[in-house]
């Protein structure tokens, strides 16, 4: 109905601008025009009608050649060619590869078209929330990388265009939320004439895309907007324009295409023969509207020439028999002779009802075409419609069957998770209880020591006291002495130190009348016993001689040990000589040698203290022989005479041996010549031996031996030439004494070699005491006694404390440095990372005055 109301518009209007050429033979306007005027109609004749004929071909001819060279005018120089590209860069690449093969030549211009969708869910940890929900500053920021992303992108669109397809290509870009929407509003803006994009499925019924984005574009595009839809590097599917866009548009062109625009399905000439392509059902689509305005032209055409001689009654509509049962869809005999040019009979041809049944005949053809198009659409529609819902049906079941696993599974995650907090609170709990705990018990420690600091400084002011109460009971105590030596008599040697003089019945009872078992040491000269006198703890020395011997012996040794006091030579407290008996202080570590052979179950000595020990005793020798006015030489040093006592001080014994030395005016080194040579095997010197001579360097060449037992702990005999032999074969550490401990290579070949130099056969050649050897041995001391204790070094500053402050944690730390951190807003401990209950600080006083101690003992 639609078609016909149009042949009715059509027929009283002006007659529109003429069609095609190459379409006016294939019209049925033109050959009924044609049979009309020529069987003798009432009209023009067959000239007039033949020149009317050609006059509107002419027309028809111009007006369609004018917009085909507008096309090709905007079409070769100065337009663009838009390419729609995404965000996948490979199918952005291959449609660009395929416009630049097809569709790009001549001034074509490329221009990449895109539509940038801001993410309106943004993944932040670890979902995703609304982007309406972050904060003003967050969104920014994500936008500026989207942007970024998004410049990113482009560009290696561009540098594609220009490195690959050697093209220099613009960008257009859009923000939008669909895609689709976006394209749109970009052709309407720009009149986008030219474009193509991406699609991945197409609709072989009606030739039309059915990805989401190009059907939306499909459908909402301007009509002047020729699409190319690609896949894959090839081309599924095209649109092309039904109207010239609005800029340059001609009025022939805005009249054609407001005329195509109103019937929704085209005319069609039933008069085509089924292989022309215009008749229905040809996949020439694109002659649809020519063919719908080359009808309304004929006929218009043809009331122009007779105006007078049509009737569009119904009762003047004649059908025969095969036309009613064919339903008026296919020609008479009659008419197909006329549509063929063979003659036709004279009373059908001069029939003016004949004219207007045919008239009729096409028109309700073409509704019924109409119709029939109409319903194959709706069919098509439906059944597209029943795929749609079917697959949403699909899609919707997957969905939920996804959605409900994805459901227990977080359920089953978000239960998992509730566990894990409850086990780690219940932890954390604990934990924080024990540390409560811990915290409690420290505070209670603290409380403690406080008080027992506190009851350290009382004690140490009663100490000081009680040092001055003792120190005047001592100097009363030696005034009494002093007397009571005058009332008894006590022998004064050489005017140096007075000797107690105790009576033979003390000795007896203080040693059980010499018993044995309180024997402590044997000796050539006498036996050492261990004895209570006077409540102390004394050794009691009995000479085993008689005779002058003995007595010379006796009165040597005496008068040796009144005339010096030295911290490295052993004290003698008293004499009885009514039984050639000394009385010495007693040192508990006993003599070197049993600490050398571990006797009594005793540790090893560390190598520490054998280097100590061998400083002491190269100070009481270096003390010894520079005596005045005449030096004094042991004669018999060896570890037997070396005794220790608590702390392994060492202090040389048994001065019984001993010998002033004389210098005369013959001799440079002081000596002592005797025919009696007494000391022992293995420490002698051999010079001593050979001359009779004893010289301080012979105390020089013991000292060398004792030094290398201690360093090895081997047999004095021939022991020089075992250590020659080991350091020139570079095998030293196999004969050192391994259970000293590690000793420093470095120290162990320096005392070696110093022990050799000391055991040089030529007396010259042996080192001073004085200045070599003391030298080396207070070089070692130094080197490991100049170590301080640990806990006078402070943990932050690694360095020793001067004002040492006990914090919160129990630790002391500098004053300055805990100090330092807590005004820093530090609020745990610098060693346990705990928090600290408390800032308080408590100076320590007491690490204090040690540390002051240390410093003035290191002091030279």
């Amino acid at each position: 109905m639609a078609m016909a109301s149009s042949v009715r518009a059509s027929l009283a209007s002006p007659p529109p601008s003429p069609l095609p050429p190459h379409l006016s033979p294939w019209s049925p306007w033109t050959e009924v025009d044609r049979m009309f005027f020529t069987h003798g109609g009432n009209g023009p004749s067959l000239s007039d009608t033949s020149r009317a004929n050609k006059e509107i071909e002419d027309e028809e001819a111009a007006a369609v050649s004018e917009p085909e060279e507008e096309e090709e005018e905007e079409y070769g120089g100065g337009g663009k060619l838009y390419v729609a590209v995404g965000k996948n860069l490979k199918d952005g690449k291959s449609n660009l590869l395929w416009a630049a093969r097809n569709l790009l030549a001549g001034d074509l211009k490329l221009v990449l078209l895109h539509v940038h969708q801001p993410a309106e869910r943004i993944m932040t940890g670890l979902c995703k929330v609304s982007a309406s929900q972050l904060e003003e500053k967050e969104l920014k920021a994500y936008r500026m990388i989207e942007k970024d992303e998004m410049t990113t992108l482009l560009n290696q669109y561009l540098n594609f265009c220009s490195v690959s397809l050697k093209v220099q290509a613009e960008t257009l870009v859009i923000e939008k939320k669909n895609p689709a929407s976006g394209i749109v509003e970009l052709i309407d803006q720009h009149h986008i004439t030219r474009l193509a994009m991406g699609a991945s499925l197409v609709s072989m019924k009606r030739k039309a895309p059915k990805s989401k984005v190009a059907a939306i574009v499909h459908l909402q595009a301007k009509p002047y907007c020729n699409i190319f839809y690609i896949c894959k590097e090839t081309l599924v599917c095209s649109r092309e324009a039904t109207q010239l866009s609005a800029k340059g548009e001609s009025p022939q062109s805005c009249y054609a295409s407001s005329v195509s625009d109103k019937p929704e399905f085209p005319l069609r000439s039933l008069s085509l023969p089924p292989g022309h392509p215009g008749f229905l059902g040809s996949t020439d689509e694109q002659a649809l509207p020519r063919r719908s305005r080359l009808v309304a032209n004929s006929v218009e055409n043809m009331s122009v020439t007779q105006p007078q001689s049509i009737d569009m009654s119904p009762t003047s509509l004649y059908l025969n028999s095969s036309q009613q049962s064919t339903g008026g869809s296919s020609w008479g005999l009659n008419d197909l002779e006329i549509m063929d040019g063979s003659p036709a009979p004279v009373s059908v041809a001069n029939s003016e009802e004949y004219q207007r049944s045919m008239v009729k005949t096409i028109i309700q053809n073409e509704e019924f075409e109409e119709l029939h198009q109409v319903r194959n659409e709706l069919e098509r529609s439906r059944n597209e419609a029943s795929e749609g819902r079917q697959k949403a049906e699909r899609d919707l079941f997957e969905a939920s069957k996804i959605f409900k696993a994805r459901e227990s599974s977080l359920c089953k995650e978000k239960k998992d998770l509730e566990e894990r907090l409850t086990r780690e609170k219940t932890d954390f709990e604990k934990e924080l209880h024990h540390i409560c705990s811990d915290l409690q018990k420290a505070n209670e420690q603290r409380a403690q020591l406080e008080n027992k600091l506190l009851q350290a400084n009382s004690l140490i002011e009663e100490l000081k006291q009680l040092k001055v109460e003792l120190q005047g009971e001592k100097d009363h105590a030696v005034r009494q002495a002093e007397e009571m030596c005058q009332i008894n008599g006590n022998t004064v040697f050489g005017g140096a130190v007075a000797l107690t003089e105790f009576r033979y019945e003390e000795i007896k009872e203080a040693t059980n009348n010499f018993d044995d078992s309180k024997k402590i040491g044997q000796g050539g000269r006498g036996s050492v016993y261990k004895g209570f006198l006077r409540h102390t703890t004394v050794a009691i020395k009995k000479f085993n001689h008689e005779g002058a011997t003995g007595e010379k012996e006796y009165n040597g040794e005496v008068e040796t040990l009144c005339r010096m006091r030295h911290p490295n030579l052993i004290t003698l407290i008293g004499v009885c000589r009514e039984a050639r008996v000394l009385v010495f202080e007693f040192l508990s570590n006993g003599s070197l040698e049993d600490c050398l052979h571990c006797k009594h179950q005793t540790k090893p000595l560390p190598w520490r203290t054998r280097i100590r020990i061998a400083a002491d005793i190269c100070t009481g020798l270096i003390f010894l022989h520079s005596n005045k006015p005449k030096g004094i030489a042991h004669g018999d040093l060896k570890p037997d005479n070396v005794l220790l006592d608590t702390s392994f001080v060492c202090k040389l014994a048994d001065f019984g041996t001993s010998r002033p030395l004389n210098l005369t005016n013959t001799t440079v080194t002081p000596y002592h010549q005797t025919n009696h040579i007494k000391g022992t095997v293995g420490y002698m010197d051999p010079g001593y031996l050979a001359t009779g001579e004893l010289t301080a360097q012979s105390d020089v060449y013991s000292f060398g031996i004792i030094l290398m037992r201690l360093l090895t702990g081997k047999n004095p005999i021939g022991l020089p030439n075992v250590v020659e032999a080991a350091l020139s074969n570079e095998m030293l550490h196999d004969i050192i004494d391994t259970s000293a401990g590690v000793w420093l290579p470095e120290y162990t070949e320096e005392l070696a070699r110093l022990a050799l130099r000391c055991c040089r056969l030529d007396r010259k050649e042996r080192p001073d005491l004085a200045k070599v050897v003391w030298s080396v041995l207070q070089a070692m001391m130094i080197d490991y006694d100049c170590k301080p204790p640990t806990f006078f070094i402070c943990p932050m500053t690694q360095e020793i404390m001067r004002d040492p402050h006990i914090a919160a944690d129990g630790f002391t730390y500098e004053g300055d440095a805990i100090k330092d951190w807590l005004q820093r807003g530090h609020k745990m401990s610098p060693m346990t990372y705990l928090s600290l209950t408390q800032h308080e600080l408590i100076p320590n006083i007491a690490l204090r005055f040690a540390i002051q101690e240390w410093q003035m003992q290191q002091q030279p």
